[in-house]
């Protein structure tokens, strides 16, 4: 008997901690999607000591994708709260929200200009500790506008706006390059670094405002409003200090090796028209000289480029010709780089590029010594020097134009 019963105490506790372990896996915090609003876009902004903010949820009834969207209800909804912070301004917006807040979805975050100038620590400590916040999501900065309106803008692409600002800074930036696709990481790091500020992309709304919070306008062929990336903005640790143009944008792209394509323009030499160039590939290095009482940068580009358009008579069979046109595309980028590095020394007088990054990884005792690294910058000698390649011509040697006087 006492045998039996040796054998059947361990099957008995063995199935007990089977059960147990069935029941532990479940997913106890688990949610129903009818329990959720499911946040896709949040925006925040700031009016006086308060921050007003705006969510875009998802009607699901109306991109689901086999009842397909209606006219008659809109497929996002926006809701607006004000509080002293953050998570105050989102509990206060459950009095309208039929449902429970979740942000595991958020594709875009907006940031308003007030609150840009008078620091994003602050509301960015909230979306750092959010445990339902993944990383995924892109920040930018509304221009010329609030947040909360750029939320209210209907996408003629899209029915939800959020994933059409999602999807269309990824295209820009591959593409393009005047843009920037910045992460919370990515912000965090780079706000926690001292020898480097951060930039986040700014957005501003073209056309009608408006018009732009009505869905009938995502019916029109010509939208009366865009939602268009235009440029980023530069910060002096964590308050907007500046603007960045286009070819500021791209400069700051080049540096920091997050050019992937891009186009620029060559006027054509000893005739009028242009050369379109498109960028393929580039690498930018920084050399540090830490020698004499101030450091020296020596910044070199390498770039390949591809011929993509001729609008001129310009043989580019005969080899002199690449020769030229490798001159005048290292002169046009050395020019670029010049500009929009003079102007961040003199007038915006914050190092976004990493040059300070640079000296303390190559020179710790060196950066140790600079008290100020933004005040030694706006002193510091920069050298550019750009190398460029045309890897190839196209198919064509000849311009159509010059083929069609022929």
């Amino acid at each position: 008997m006492m045998r039996i019963i040796a054998i059947i105490r361990p099957t008995l506790v063995a199935l007990v901690l089977l059960f147990a372990a069935l029941y532990l896996s479940a997913c106890w915090s688990r949610h129903e999607l009818n329990e959720l609003s499911i946040v896709v876009g949040l925006g925040i902004d700031k009016k006086g000591d308060r921050y007003n903010v705006t969510a875009q949820i998802v009607n699901p009834s109306q991109v689901s994708s086999k009842q397909g969207t209606s006219s008659n209800f809109s497929p996002v909804i926006s809701y607006e709260a004000s509080g002293i912070t953050i998570p105050e301004a989102l509990s206060r917006m459950t009095a309208k929200v039929a449902r429970q807040l979740y942000f595991s979805h958020l594709r875009i975050l907006i940031v308003g200009e007030e609150v840009a100038r008078s620091g994003i620590s602050k509301p960015l400590d909230f979306i750092a500790r959010n445990r339902q916040m993944r990383t995924d999501f892109y920040l930018v900065v509304a221009k010329g506008t609030s947040a909360g309106k750029i939320l209210n803008m209907y996408s003629p692409m899209d029915p939800i706006p959020a994933n059409n600002l999602f999807t269309k800074l990824e295209t820009s930036d591959k593409l393009w390059a005047a843009t920037g696709k910045i992460t919370l990481d990515k912000l965090i790091q780079d706000l926690s670094r001292q020898g480097k500020g951060p930039a986040l992309t700014a957005l501003e709304i073209v056309g009608n405002p408006t018009k732009g919070d009505s869905i009938s306008s995502a019916h029109i062929i010509d939208p009366v409003v865009i939602l268009k990336y235009a440029g980023m903005v530069a910060f002096k640790y964590d308050k907007m200090a500046g603007w960045l143009n286009e070819n500021d944008t791209k400069v700051l792209n080049y540096i920091q090796n997050s050019i992937v394509q891009s186009t620029g323009t060559l006027s054509c030499p000893n005739s009028e028209g242009t050369v379109s160039l498109q960028v393929v590939h580039s690498h930018a290095k920084i050399h540090v000289n830490t020698k004499g009482e101030q450091p020296e940068f020596e910044l070199t580009l390498k770039t390949e480029q591809d011929v993509t358009d001729i609008s001129c008579e310009l043989d580019i069979s005969k080899p002199e010709t690449l020769v030229l046109l490798n001159h005048l595309a290292n002169k046009k980028l050395e020019s670029m780089l010049e500009n929009t590095l003079h102007k961040f020394q003199t007038q915006v007088k914050t190092d976004i590029f990493g040059f300070g990054d640079e000296l303390h990884r190559s020179d710790p005792k060196k950066w140790h010594s600079i008290k100020d690294w933004d005040q030694t910058f706006e002193k510091v000698k920069i050298n550019v020097h750009s190398i460029c390649t045309i890897k190839r011509i196209g198919t064509t040697v000849q311009s159509i134009s010059t083929e069609t006087k022929k």
